[in-house]
């Protein structure tokens, strides 16, 4: 049962009343539907198994639901086109509920609606609470980017939902339904997760990774297989959301990660200068050479034939280097800059890819996410230009948010139409994802941040999502790239996304009660709010760029550390209540896993904030005896932070095919570099990188 509505409707009148008992809700209708209302109710009332349902069976056991298509727009609606599409109108009433709707969609919302009424009185006896809605949706694309392979085998093999199957998808599909999102962004960076006949070595198939083996305490080798490769799922699961009103796009790159290629064909990528220090030469394939062309023409037909709606291509965000080969300094760098000559030769590709995916899919709808370089703030000269390079019915899956003035983001929707926006730089999460599976959503989770280059939070993804409902556009799309844990990143994308308004820290706590219930709500905002991470990588010894959190440990942070270690323990206690509360209600136990995660990363924070301070004491150091102690301990609290990652997590070791060697965990550069100090005579000099996704931003 929920205790409040997410996202809230437009128009919502509390009635202070109770419908009669029911277990089953009888759709009566004398319309000619053109879908089975039976199925629809079976699959939105997913997780109330025992409610059954009925069409036009009166009986005392059952609630009736009087189903009506409606010829007209309610007056109260604003988007009567919006309406049309996914509106609907609920009247519940102590003996009846009517139900109103123009689409299939506007009754699936309703039922959406309906199912966030429902109280529990007993073992399988429910009711609703009466109330008079009508609600409409202010944005018609509300879709959330998950990672269904993102980087594997550049930088990783995979962990959260790139390990899942199809029932981990379907119930997360699920969740995303009751807050009415209605399109998922699969981001498939990296080896390719389904077959591709033409091409298998680029398959993430049979890849070697390490795992540890905690019954012999030793490390084993084993051969990963995709979940989608080993037992083909995609299918279903679009057959599934595409009953729901889910389109489904594959976030993917334009001419970086497609697959295994680059990585395995070295000799086919872009060529660096000689003498170069930049080390990400391994996603982009030379544009010059025809066999490149054929291969991500080969690779983006197959991925439309797989059943996409629709392509979200991404281009690189680095701007700083070119391919240096003789034909592509003659056919696209001639005269331009790296950025120029990076957005000429992506504009002549994916020209080409268009067409090709015309060729499988008229109807496949094309995307792009572009021009993420400095300087952000884009001429209207520029913007008209840009335009004129892509086929004109590209839509935009990234227009600006951060680090632009409020002029920026407007200027973008006059130049392309409100149409072609479909998404924001409301990435919150993705920044989220790349913290080696420790929490960060709020400010408040991290040392300074206003001292930050990157603002990516929850905050301003709600600004984002506010902003694109005032301008009418077509589409909001939230990053959820890491789920367990992360779950109030799904709520806000719904209820801002919908156009639902609420203040944001007013929103925080209305949404976690909603759902979780007064009981324990505030225990897990508690949790979630003062949960302080300090990455890893936040060692001034750490070397390496990471450009996400650049803060590093300072004696001015010992307060802040010294009071997070002494909330520890508050932390803690809530965490236990908090899984305890959600084992033994049957409702909430899928939030498990989530609030599992949490205490990993609360309990490798007890290790960090003692490294943290190490590390201070190291800096400050004024022998080497003192030196020596200290770098022992920061080793020391190194190796406990990564006992409980390798026990607890599949994907922990460093990727190298490449020829750069990388890894999410920070555990194993932090090694190196405190080592190389400890026996300076036999150091190690090859660099772990922080996972292949920061080096694109390194100008944050």
């Amino acid at each position: 049962m929920m205790y409040g509505l997410i996202p809230m409707p437009k128009h919502y009148k509390e009635k202070n009343e109770k419908t009669k008992v029911f277990h089953t809700i009888n759709f009566s209708t004398n319309e000619a539907l053109a879908f089975d209302p039976v199925k629809l109710g079976k699959m939105r009332f997913w997780n109330f198994e025992e409610i059954t349902f009925t069409v036009n069976e009166q009986s005392d056991q059952a609630i009736d639901v009087v189903l009506r298509v409606q010829s007209e727009v309610p007056e109260e609606v604003d988007r009567t086109d919006l309406y049309k599409k996914q509106g609907y109108t609920l009247e519940v009433n102590q003996d009846q509920i009517e139900l109103d709707f123009i689409e299939k969609d506007g009754f699936i919302n309703g039922l959406s609606t309906l199912k966030q009424l429902i109280e529990e009185t007993g073992e399988q006896s429910f009711v609703l609470k009466s109330a008079s809605i009508i609600d409409w949706p202010s944005i018609e694309k509300r879709s959330v980017s998950n990672t269904f392979a993102w980087y594997a085998g550049y930088g990783r093999l995979g962990f959260d939902m790139q390990l899942w199957g199809l029932k981990e998808w379907k119930e997360y599909l699920n969740i995303c339904a009751d807050f009415k999102i209605n399109q998922f962004n699969m981001c498939m960076y990296g080896y390719w997760p389904f077959e591709f006949e033409k091409y298998p070595e680029t398959e993430l198939k049979n890849y070697p990774v390490d795992v540890w083996n905690q019954e012999s305490d030793n490390w084993i080798t084993v051969n990963y297989v995709h979940p989608n490769i080993s037992n083909e799922f995609l299918t279903e699961l679009f057959e599934y959301g595409h009953e729901l009103g889910f389109d489904f796009f594959a976030y993917i790159g334009l001419n970086s990660y497609n697959g295994g290629y680059s990585s395995l064909n070295k000799e086919k990528r872009m060529k660096l200068e000689e003498g170069s220090k930049f080390v990400n030469d391994f996603d982009s394939l030379c544009l010059s050479d025809p066999s490149n062309i054929e291969y991500i023409s080969d690779s983006i037909q197959r991925v439309v034939a797989l059943g996409y709606d629709g392509i979200d291509f991404e281009e690189s965000e680095e701007s700083f280097w070119f391919c240096s080969c003789d034909d592509c300094q003659e056919n696209f760098v001639k005269d331009r800059t790296p950025a120029e000559a990076k957005h000429y030769a992506n504009y002549y590709l994916l020209n080409i890819l268009y067409k090709k995916i015309k060729e499988v899919n008229e109807d496949c709808v094309v995307g792009l996410r572009a021009w993420r370089e400095p300087p952000l703030e884009k001429t209207e000269e520029y913007l008209q230009y840009v335009k004129s390079q892509i086929p004109e019915d590209v839509v935009l899956f990234w227009a600006p948010g951060l680090y632009v003035s409020k002029n920026e983001f407007p200027k973008w929707v006059e130049a392309f139409g409100k149409e072609r926006i479909y998404a924001r730089d409301s990435e919150a999460n993705s920044v989220s994802s790349t913290m080696g599976r420790l929490y960060r959503t709020f400010e408040s989770n991290v040392l300074r941040p206003e001292e930050e280059t990157n603002h990516q939070f929850i905050n301003n993804d709600i600004k984002q999502h506010i902003g694109s409902v005032e301008l009418g556009v077509k589409g909001i799309n939230g990053y959820m790239f890491e789920w367990y844990g992360y779950f109030i990143h799904l709520y806000a994308h719904g209820y801002y996304g919908w156009g639902s308004k609420m203040e944001e820290e007013e929103f925080y706590e209305y949404a976690v009660n909603a759902v979780f219930g007064p009981e324990i709500s505030q225990d897990i905002l508690y949790i979630l709010e003062n949960m302080l991470t300090i990455h890893e990588s936040q060692m001034k010894i750490f070397p390496t760029e990471f450009p996400f959190l650049r803060n590093k440990v300072e004696t001015r942070d010992i307060p802040t550390i010294e009071a997070a270690i002494a909330d520890w323990d508050t932390i803690q206690s809530k965490i236990e209540k908090v899984k305890e509360y959600v084992r033994h209600d049957h409702r909430l136990a899928m939030y498990l896993k989530h609030f599992e995660k949490i205490e990993i990363g609360h309990l490798r924070n007890k290790v960090i904030y003692q490294l943290s301070l190490a590390s201070i004491q190291y800096d400050n150091a004024q022998t080497e005896d003192e030196k020596i102690k200290y770098l022992q301990l920061m080793d020391k609290y190194n190796e406990e932070n990564f006992d409980i990652v390798k026990r607890e997590y599949f994907d922990v070791n460093p990727v190298a095919e490449t020829g750069t060697k990388a890894c999410m965990i920070p555990y194993h550069e932090l090694k190196r570099v405190i080592h190389n100090e400890l026996d300076p005579a036999n150091k190690d000099e090859e660099q772990i990188y922080l996972g292949v996704e920061a080096l694109g931003w390194l100008w944050l």
